[in-house]
């Protein structure tokens, strides 16, 4: 990601109505963890750290971000227990992770090989912990937006059941989300690809002033989602346990 990404997902994550409605979809998996509130959880790829204070009430949170700048944020908000280090060799001895949470990483350019970090994961993890694991769908809808922030892939949710199996893991639970903006989102991203973004589509306060709305809708999903998972959406969004 360019590093003045991370000081405007700074400023907007707490704001912003994508970044709000992953933390609730957030708060919906981790009903499927089993974990309780005492759980050690690492945040593998934590960015500027807001998913980090949205977890700290309820586990005991650490963080690693291969960018120096994004952890330097993250020490801003209060959050000691991070450090510089890849997603692909990570620094945690084997079964010593209670809940592992990777949000949008593997379909960076910085990993090769989205099977490397996930083993990685697989490996640190406790026999039966939990991976929270949430990506970008379908690479179709690729714009200048996955250019800005260093995406090179998208994914549907077969491609990532699949990944999750053979890095180790066994499904829980697994949908799209983001699926009543759907229509919305793809008009946008499609326009995107004949008149790409100049700069970051973070920037100005089109996500704050959107959040009262789309808050409401993406309650209305989560609602949805209680009764099936969904077929479509912006955003896969998956709970795997590690094999035993």
């Amino acid at each position: 990601m360019e590093r003045d990404e991370y000081a405007i997902m700074f400023r907007v994550e707490d704001r912003h109505w994508w970044y709000a409605g992953l933390r609730a979809m957030l708060d919906f998996a981790w009903y499927h963890t089993g974990q309780g509130n005492t759980s050690r959880i690492v945040d593998a790829g934590c960015g500027t750290g807001a998913n980090l204070t949205h977890f700290q009430t309820r586990a005991d949170c650490i963080g690693i971000d291969f960018s120096s700048e994004a952890i330097c944020l993250c020490r801003t908000r209060g959050h000691a227990a991070t450090a510089v280090a890849s997603i692909n060799a990570l620094p945690f001895a084997a079964d010593s992770i209670d809940v592992a949470c990777s949000c949008d990483v593997l379909c960076y350019r910085s990993v090769a090989d989205p099977l490397v970090p996930l083993r990685e994961i697989a490996d640190a993890l406790k026999p039966g912990g939990t991976l929270l694991l949430n990506l970008p769908a379908y690479q179709w809808l690729f714009s200048s937006h996955d250019i800005h922030v260093h995406t090179t892939r998208r994914f549907t949710k077969h491609q990532v059941l699949h990944m999750l199996a053979n890095a180790g893991f066994e499904n829980v639970y697994a949908t799209y989300w983001n699926s009543l903006l759907f229509p919305l989102i793809v008009v946008t991203r499609l326009w995107r690809k004949v008149k790409p973004l100049s700069a970051s589509d973070l920037e100005g306060n089109t996500g704050e002033r959107a959040y009262p709305i789309f808050s409401i809708v993406l309650a209305a999903e989560r609602a949805l989602l209680q009764i099936a998972p969904l077929p479509f959406g912006l955003s896969v969004l998956c709970v795997a346990r590690k094999r035993a």
